[in-house]
């Protein structure tokens, strides 16, 4: 096993040895697993990759593809010819192919599926059946079958020659057409009797997966299993595959890395995309950004004669903004998690409103008051402490609540709350801010 830190060391090492026109990798690199070399090529540049690539062997490249990010897997496919990816192919479990021909081009991904063998294609095009939101296209089929004619003493004299893949605890019984008869836990293997037919032991529970089903619920499930895998089952009732423990860690690490990604508007971005996709890709959130801007300046420009006339609200305007920003960020971020864990539901969002509430108005207060003695300072004008005092419990109240309010709808509605959440909330507090500073100070100073 590889530690983070001797994962980012090696990645140091990597990098420095590759800038300096020596290719060879630590020796540690021997110990990697598909996710740590993935790791190192994310953070390489474009024009290193290839040249880190092509020391791997055969056998390496495929499972390290699949475990990359979509948009660096993208970037490193479009470095290799049509031949190096046909090659790549025939060394690709039928998993690890589904995730690389995703981002090929139609015309290349059907020319490798049709110089597979009959079984792998067929075991390909099922998969490219299913949504990529659905479990049933990435079925893991290093799976261990038994035949129900088989006893305990037949599946023990077979395990003496072959090992168990890794995530196995238990052995999966079907009949001639493959379909799912139940499994058998080891443990019951080695305490049975070995002329015991193993359908005799064999349970079929509740415990399956149905292939059509959500990625990420599948993942719930295997979680909350308390085994290390469970069996996929197509409609018809055939065994097409398995699920392990890892495999839903891996649905959750890629899903909450891109609830991250979404929060900072870059989604799935490579390190080093072409300079025009990823500028093509942020201009359309600046260009969001900007719009929700002009309606924070709109309502400035309703008030431009208060403004003109008591300059220190043009000082003081940003505090009220900012500190409304931060209160309902703070709230966001919380409401994000909740809704990504399943954790925050309808029973319980008015219990978190009401706590999200009265810690912005807490918050609000105590700041409200050292602002309020800092302004009166400043300016010498009571009132104007009083304004932006009142205009700061108010907006990061509001705050609190549009921070709620926001991801719960963006969510209802089918959108990315991580993704558009942020945008809409400083829409919300810069104009209110604005709206209720600029206002009571043209009611109480002019």
């Amino acid at each position: 096993m590889v530690s983070q830190e001797q994962r980012e060391n090696a990645f140091l090492w990597t990098l420095d040895a590759l800038k300096s026109g020596d290719i060879a990798v630590p020796i540690i690199a021997r110990d990697f697993s598909p996710e740590d070399w993935a790791f190192i090529f994310e953070g390489l540049p474009k024009d290193l990759r290839f040249e880190l690539w092509e020391t791997l062997s055969e056998d390496k490249k495929s499972p390290i593809l699949a475990a990359m990010r979509d948009d660096s897997r993208e970037q490193l496919i479009s470095l290799l010819s049509t031949q190096n990816l046909e090659d790549l192919a025939l060394n690709s479990s039928a998993e690890h192919l589904v995730e690389i021909l995703d981002v090929l081009p139609n015309r290349v991904a059907k020319g490798i599926i049709k110089k597979l063998n009959p079984e792998e294609s067929g075991l390909i095009e099922e998969a490219l059946n299913y949504d990529d939101d659905q479990l049933g296209r990435y079925i893991n089929h290093d799976v261990y079958t038994v035949h129900k004619s088989a006893n305990v003493g037949d599946l023990l004299n077979e395990l003496k020659q072959e090992s168990l893949p890794p995530y196995t605890d238990s052995v999966l019984v079907v009949d001639d057409a493959n379909h799912y008869l139940g499994q058998v836990d080891i443990n019951a293997i080695f305490n049975s009797d070995t002329t015991l037919s193993l359908v005799q032991l064999a349970e079929f529970s509740d415990r399956v997966l149905a292939a059509d089903m959500d990625l990420y619920d599948a993942a719930e499930a295997v979680k909350s299993s308390g085994r290390s895998m469970l069996p996929v089952i197509a409609k018809d009732g055939r065994l097409v595959g398995r699920f392990t423990i890892k495999d839903g860690i891996d649905v959750f690490q890629e899903f909450y890395e891109a609830q991250v990604s979404h929060m900072g508007r870059v989604s799935d971005e490579d390190l080093f995309a072409p300079v025009f996709t990823s500028a093509r890709r942020r201009a359309v959130w600046l260009g969001i950004n900007l719009v929700t801007a002009f309606a924070a300046s709109i309502v400035i420009g309703v008030f431009d004669q208060v403004v003109s006339q008591v300059v220190a609200l043009a000082v003081l305007m940003p505090i009220v903004a900012s500190m409304g920003g931060i209160t309902g960020s703070q709230t966001l971020t919380l409401t994000i998690r909740g809704l990504a864990t399943g954790q925050l539901a309808k029973s319980n969002l008015r219990a978190l409103s009401n706590k999200e509430v009265l810690v912005a108005f807490f918050n609000g207060l105590l700041w409200a008051i050292i602002v309020a003695v800092i302004t009166s300072f400043w300016f010498s004008n009571p009132w104007l402490s009083v304004i932006i005092g009142f205009s700061l419990v108010l907006n990061m109240l509001v705050a609190a609540f549009a921070g709620i309010a926001i991801p719960v709808f963006l969510d209802r509605i089918g959108i990315d709350p991580a993704l558009a959440g942020s945008v809409i909330l400083t829409t919300v507090t810069d104009v209110v801010g604005f709206f209720v500073f600029l206002g009571s100070a043209s009611l109480l100073l002019i």
